[in-house]
């Protein structure tokens, strides 16, 4: 004989708020995007092409020179010609350049609306005005400031924008190609140096036990979606996350006592020590000579030929 409530039948209830799932699913999809990053851009590393067969050392330090040489690049035909550069680098070592932009174009945003934006008004950029904004019949006060009375959008704000953005793009597409192409040890240890050895060897750290974290992470939300039923009162639900945050740094803080003192039981002295060598072929003297090249013809490019034009 079955008892009567089982018999009865109730409707679901809604959950009053599903900001707490949209907070779990995020959380997860982020993080197994992070590790999916992470994975993609040591496969890139470890597959035959160009920029994947150089010294690491040398490859650093000729990305630097070429973003150095963007930073003196005032006209945009120069900058793009870099790109050119830039994209075929890319297909020559496997990398399609559809991938590339896809890496780089979120930049595009944020530095368009805090620099390019402004930029592009005649407020900031006084010039010959392409298209009206505003039009007042008295100037604008705004405190003690007094406005002009016409916002305009000027040729060589929009120039400059351009220019800003451009620059940006390629300098961060130099970067990506640099860190898809190198693995992250080997790319550390290219930039270690005496001075840099603090800063290097907290980057190594960090990298490596960014991956212990994320999974700790990734249990705890999972711990916590199979076990919810339905959404908390709001409260609780921030309550909960403020406390997984301090479980997250407690936990972190003594991840890192404990690695120290292994370390220090092991023989560490200050001093990593990695286990592959590096040493100069033809083909990073031949890179050497493309770049060195490809700089004083860009420098050339834009301060000889293209001097006289305004953009």
């Amino acid at each position: 004989m079955l008892p009567s409530w089982i018999a009865e039948t109730a409707s679901p209830r809604s959950p009053r708020s599903r900001g707490s799932a949209r907070f779990l699913d995020r959380t997860l999809r982020e993080s197994a995007r992070l590790v999916e990053d992470a994975v993609f851009a040591e496969r890139c590393a470890r597959q035959p092409g160009l920029l994947q067969s150089l010294n690491p050392r040398l490859k650093l330090l000729s990305v630097l020179a070429l973003l150095v040489a963007a930073t003196f690049l005032h006209h945009l035909p120069s900058l793009w010609a870099l790109a050119v550069f830039v994209i075929a680098c890319a297909t020559l070592s496997g990398i399609r350049a559809r991938l590339l932009f896809n890496r780089v174009w979120w930049f595009v945003p944020g530095v368009f609306v805090i620099v390019a934006l402004p930029a592009m008004l005649s407020w900031v950029t006084p010039g010959d005005p392409i298209a009206v904004l505003y039009r007042a019949a008295e100037p604008p006060q705004l405190g003690p400031i007094h406005l002009p009375a016409e916002l305009t959008i000027t040729r060589q704000g929009l120039a400059s924008a351009l220019l800003v953005v451009t620059r940006l793009l390629v300098g961060v597409s130099l970067t990506l190609l640099l860190a898809l192409t190198t693995r992250w040890q080997d790319l550390l240890k290219a930039a270690y140096t005496t001075a840099t050895a603090p800063f290097v060897f907290t980057l190594a750290m960090m990298y490596r036990y960014l991956f212990v974290l994320l999974r700790v992470v990734e249990n705890m939300h999972l711990g916590k979606r199979a076990r919810t039923i339905s959404p908390g009162p709001l409260a609780g639900e921030h309550r909960w996350i403020g406390g997984r945050i301090a479980f997250l740094f407690s936990r972190s803080r003594r991840l890192s006592e404990e690695v120290y003192q292994a370390m220090l039981a092991r023989g560490y002295l200050g001093e990593p020590r990695a286990l592959t060598a590096f040493s100069i072929g033809r083909l990073d003297a031949v890179w050497l000579l493309v770049c060195g090249v490809a700089v004083i013809a860009l420098l050339l490019l834009d301060r000889k030929f293209l001097g006289g034009l305004p953009w």
